[in-house]
């Protein structure tokens, strides 16, 4: 690796920790929040809503706009978007600002987590696409410890929301000083011809709408364990409130090191194999939460978690190699769309059919779910075969 990528990748490394840092800060924030702006407790879900549909609109936008300007011009813009919405709501003093501001943090949420993945999945091995996610499960656990550590010392939740702005404000300026390091690479000429071949694939191909879906299906599914199982615990099986949080805790814990432990060998197995696997740990992981006692629920939401960790970077990284560099941006972007889409609508629809039908189907029917990715999974993996097999079938 030249001394120049070596640095751009340090770079990323701080953009995914970044990136993680104001998603879930919210949650702790709010029931402070809600005070000062005398608002009810679900009031919080108008913005949740539309931080996630803007999302999903940059997102699916993004693969547009990254194949028109430089992918460093994008993550400063989408930076400052984001820092900008944070600012706002640390000095809003009315409900409407709140409301103003979420749509800068939507809009460069999703623009910044797509041209990120696109850059990546391009330009480096699948072992720090892994990894990057995992520094982004880092921000997203320092984001809620930040807060609850103003909240503690006794300050506004005001201050979290500076602190937290003001060290994406620091991402910017690093994007900025490092400008000179990044470079839009030229295609190869294996590269030019494995791009003629895929431009011949039509953007909404079967095989781009199964990709897609992925990633409605999978943020779905993680979500909704996040979200819900807590729930099914201590209403359904009966367990004490502070085991279940500390499962909850162990679930997203094990996603977290999951993603570095797996990047050591993504290389070696391979992307589709990795995600193949990732899907049986995780099917596994969710049969064993059909038992009630608590070392097999632990257990469970503990592979689970591990087998959900690579599963979405491994499918972005899989991208460019699925549909070439050029319509690959294009997809990147709405994969990242159809992620939001699936926390803003699919898993708030889950916990709606659930509290109809009643709590304990709620792991069969993610468990339908993961037998779903699988089976679209192996369907799109011989759709698209790897990028050499594919030239030499189309004789190139």
């Amino acid at each position: 690796m030249t001394k120049k990528k070596l640095l751009i990748l340090i770079v990323l490394y701080l953009g995914f920790v970044s990136l993680g840092l104001p998603d879930q800060i919210l949650g702790i924030a709010w029931p402070s929040m809600q005070v000062d702006f005398q608002k009810p407790l679900d009031a919080v879900g108008v913005l949740v809503f539309i931080i996630s549909i803007l999302t999903a609109f940059s997102g699916f936008l993004s693969g547009f706009i990254l194949q028109r300007y430089k992918i460093l011009t994008v993550l400063i813009t989408s930076s400052c978007l984001t820092a900008f919405g944070l600012f706002g709501w640390a000095l809003a003093e009315h409900w409407y600002v709140l409301i103003f501001c979420a749509i800068p943090l939507g809009l460069g949420a999703g623009t910044i987590d797509a041209g990120l993945n696109s850059y990546v999945a391009e330009n480096y091995p699948a072992r720090h696409m892994n990894w990057l996610h995992g520094c982004w499960g880092i921000g997203a656990t320092m984001g809620p410890a930040v807060m609850t550590g103003v909240l503690g010392f006794g300050h506004s939740w005001r201050w979290g929301f500076v602190i937290v702005a003001s060290l994406q404000t620091f991402l910017i300026l690093t994007f900025i000083l490092s400008g000179p390091l990044w470079e839009d690479l030229s295609l190869k000429k294996e590269e030019e011809e494995i791009s003629a071949h895929h431009s011949k694939q039509k953007l909404l191909s079967l095989s781009v709408f199964l990709s897609i879906s992925l990633f409605v299906f999978y943020t779905a599914l993680e979500s909704s364990v996040g979200l819900w199982f807590y729930t099914v615990m201590v209403e359904h099986y009966k367990i004490e409130t502070a085991v279940a949080g500390a499962s909850i805790v162990g679930f997203w814990a094990s996603l977290t090191i999951g993603r570095f432990v797996i990047g050591c060998v993504a290389d070696r197995l391979g992307n589709r194999r990795v995600i193949l696997c990732s899907l049986l740990i995780s099917l596994y992981g969710l049969v064993m939460l059909l038992f009630g006692e608590v070392i097999l629920l632990q257990t469970g939401l503990c592979m689970a978690g591990f087998g959900f960790s690579a599963i979405y970077p491994s499918m972005m990284h899989e991208t460019p190699v699925r549909f070439g560099k050029l319509l690959g941006k294009t997809v990147t972007g709405f994969q990242a769309g159809a992620a939001a889409m699936g926390v803003a609508i699919l898993t708030p629809s889950i916990g709606v059919l659930i509290a109809k039908i009643g709590l304990q189907y709620l792991i069969p029917l993610l468990i339908m779910v993961a037998v779903i990715m699988f089976i679209v999974q192996v369907v799109l993996n011989k759709m698209t075969p790897p990028l050499r097999t594919a030239l030499k079938n189309a004789g190139c």
